[in-house]
């Protein structure tokens, strides 16, 4: 404090100095120009220079030369010794980052709910040691063949399969109503199962399943039938079931309660598969040869051999011999030779009867599904041509 004392009278001598000297300059200039207004302006321009100012600031007032107070404050405490030692012990502010902005907080995306995934589909490979191989007419007096026709004669009737071939009756479209019925006796009947094709099991190589038994097989026969413009009555009745001994009488019945009521009826097609397994347990498959992945078929005909009603099995049989050269002309192993059996096999109601048998229980069902649409196509394209 006493420092501040005994300065005072010096720096007031420097003031009262400057003051001098700040009146001598006003009247120099107002001397030069001899113009009042122009000597005003000039003391206002000079007032002004920035130098100036800070140059009589810094002799009132002993600031800091990087001030940490702003300009207003350091004038005051200037004017006063009590608030510059006050100034003097209060430490600097210490300088601190500026706060940042807190971020919104968003509201949360309402869940989606997820889809539960389906569960891969459930998988399997058919079994090792089923035995491919393809059926074909032999050498054996058993066989009755002409060109590429041959039938497997289980009956003591001579066979003269020229003379049926010439005489198959044609197949032609109705004028009006349904052109084809298709059904299956023994509908249960599988393949092994293999891929994704799995079932549940009614018996041995057997299921209620109808995606996987012998009515898939007849729906896609079906669906070539249609498409090529036929009309086809699916029966996907499961006549095998619960009695599989009973079967063919049942299905007898719905055969002609059908045939009464769609007498326009031309075809009538009962589809099976066969089953192939040896004395020592050994499964056989039916493979077509010119054809990947595809199963044999065999056409089954009945006769009269057993004392049954049936006069017209020879006709029938005919049908059967144009079907079966139409086949082996197209593919020539897809067709076995036809079995000529001793049972009627409900084909006593229609000269256009027969039963098929697509591939055997050791085939797939892909390989009895392909099988199958050839053998629709090659019926389609026989009623196409008349």
């Amino acid at each position: 404090m006493q420092k501040n004392r005994t300065s005072a009278p010096l720096l007031r001598g420097v003031r009262q100095g400057i003051a001098l000297f700040l009146t001598a300059l006003a009247l120099w200039i107002v001397y030069l120009t001899a113009d009042p207004a122009v000597a005003l302006e000039k003391l206002k321009q000079l007032a002004q220079l920035d130098q100036l100012t800070a140059a009589l600031v810094n002799l009132e007032l002993p600031w800091d030369t990087q001030p940490s107070t702003p300009l207003w404050q350091q004038v005051i405490l200037g004017q006063s010794s009590l608030l510059a030692g006050a100034a003097q012990a209060t430490p600097a502010p210490v300088a601190t980052e500026a706060p940042q902005p807190t971020a919104t907080p968003q509201p949360e995306a309402e869940e989606q709910e997820e889809t539960p995934e389906e569960p891969p589909a459930q998988t399997t490979t058919a079994p090792d040691g089923i035995i491919p191989s393809t059926l074909k007419a032999t050498d054996s007096p058993v066989y009755a063949t002409y060109d590429t026709v041959s039938i497997r004669n289980y009956t003591d009737y001579t066979l003269d399969v020229k003379a049926l071939l010439e005489a198959a009756p044609k197949l032609t479209p109705a004028q009006e109503g349904p052109d084809i019925l298709i059904y299956h006796s023994h509908a249960t009947e599988a393949y092994t199962m293999d891929g994704t094709d799995m079932y549940e099991e009614s018996d041995s190589y057997r299921t209620l399943n109808t995606e996987q038994n012998m009515v898939r097989v007849g729906t896609e026969m079906t669906k070539i039938l249609e498409a090529a413009g036929l009309e086809v009555i699916h029966d996907t009745t499961l006549y095998d079931y619960p009695d599989y001994n009973d079967a063919y009488n049942r299905s007898s019945q719905a055969v002609k309660e059908t045939l009464d009521k769609y007498p326009s009826i031309r075809l009538v097609i009962d589809v099976h598969r066969d089953a192939l397994v040896a004395n020592d347990g050994t499964i056989y498959k039916t493979v077509a040869g010119t054809v990947e992945n595809c199963a044999q078929v065999m056409m089954v005909m009945g006769t009269d051999s057993l004392g049954q009603t049936h006069p017209n099995w020879r006709v029938n049989l005919s049908l059967a011999t144009s079907i079966q050269k139409a086949l082996t002309d197209k593919w020539s192993t897809l067709a076995r030779p036809i079995a000529l059996r001793t049972s009627r096999f409900n084909q006593h109601y229609s000269t256009g009867c027969l039963l098929v048998e697509i591939g055997s229980h050791g085939n797939t069902l892909q390989e009895a599904i392909t099988a199958g649409r050839l053998f629709a196509r090659t019926i389609a394209d026989l009623f196409q041509k008349e």
